[in-house]
């Protein structure tokens, strides 16, 4: 029953909540499915370069020649990573003045630390995201407090992103060929990983996404049969982005600039692996959930993603903390093609 107001009678309806987007397309996607733990906050990252072997040559049946077998090399990477911490204080002040919203009833002090801990959830996942799409598409992660500030797996490993152009212009372009073209390039350079391919995801801008997906040589195609009517008629229900499938492509749209820092007429073609037959064999892009720091107890504890504990002060009010020290590894930024839209 809600409260009355000069004797009149007023009941409660749902309660209407505005809520912002939470895009989280790259933990959606499983881009980075390869997840490993540390339990030292510094991460020891082994690197082996297999040599791919010449053809032998014959020799003399009784000769003394023999084939000589290139060896392998190795490289050792120690990387710190960043720590992400959160507090949150719950007093008298957050409860006692306040009802449950849709509801005539107080607030209790367990709505309020639920509350808390939720957003607090929704801030760590943020982060993530973000630190997710920085390691993918530019190949860096902001670790201001280590020793490197700031890592740059381009640097570290010696491998540079892979640019292109899409050519989404009506009268000339032909994003179909620009799609084939990146792909072909892209698993040339994986090499034997490309046998671990699950696809490619195309993360693209919105002039670049409506490029190809309204390009007329597209809707042709899909007219007489050649591509699945997915492209511009998806089938799959995916709320929170847009999305379609083409070439054995999924190209999904992109509009959060703040948070991925892909622009309109830009695109990144990333392909996606599957988890290799070895567990001791990491996959070209992963993240290692690493060691909490602020409380000793828990310091100590099995490394996860995301931690979060309360503690009550002499008052009894409740304060909430979390920690989060993950670090994304992109082993192969060359995997990664940034291409361009040719009608910007």
């Amino acid at each position: 029953m809600g409260l009355s107001t000069n004797f009149s009678y007023a009941d409660y309806t749902n309660t209407f909540v505005n809520m912002d987007a939470k895009n989280t397309l790259l933990s959606t996607l499983n881009v980075f499915n390869d997840r490993q733990t540390s339990a030292s906050p510094k991460v020891s990252l082994d690197i082996i370069d297999e040599v791919a072997q010449k053809v032998a040559s014959s020799v003399n049946r009784y000769g003394s020649e023999w084939s000589s077998i290139p060896k392998r090399s190795a490289s050792n990477h120690l990387i710190e990573a960043p720590l992400y911490a959160y507090q949150d204080r719950i007093t008298a002040a957050d409860v006692q003045p306040y009802r449950k919203p849709g509801s005539d009833l107080q607030m209790s002090v367990m709505d309020a630390v639920t509350s808390s801990a939720v957003a607090m959830h929704d801030k760590y996942m943020r982060t993530k995201e973000k630190i997710f799409a920085d390691a993918l598409f530019r190949n860096t992660v902001e670790a201001n407090f280590t020793a490197q500030k700031l890592i740059s797996w381009e640097d570290e490993f010696g491998y540079q992103q892979a640019t292109g152009t899409i050519k989404t212009s009506v009268s000339a372009g032909d994003p179909l060929r620009s799609l084939d073209d990146a792909v072909t390039a892209a698993k040339v350079r994986m090499g034997g990983l490309a046998g671990q391919l699950d696809g490619f995801i195309l993360f693209a801008g919105s002039n670049v996404y409506r490029g190809i997906k309204y390009h007329p040589d597209v809707r042709q195609n899909v007219q007489f049969g050649v591509l699945d009517r997915d492209v511009l008629f998806n089938k799959e229900v995916l709320p929170a982005f847009s999305t379609f499938i083409i070439e054995n492509v999924r190209v999904v749209e992109v509009t959060d600039q703040a948070l991925y820092g892909i622009g309109p007429d830009e695109s990144f073609l990333v392909p996606r692996f599957s988890k290799p037959l070895s567990s001791d064999i990491a996959l070209p892009f992963g993240y290692v959930a690493t060691a909490t720091s602020r409380n000793l107890d828990l310091a100590f504890a099995d490394p996860v993603d995301f931690r979060i504990w309360s503690v009550q002060d002499k008052f009894k009010n409740v304060e909430l903390f979390a920690e989060s020290s993950i670090l994304p590894v992109v082993y192969r930024p060359d995997f990664t093609t940034r291409l361009t839209n040719d009608a910007a």
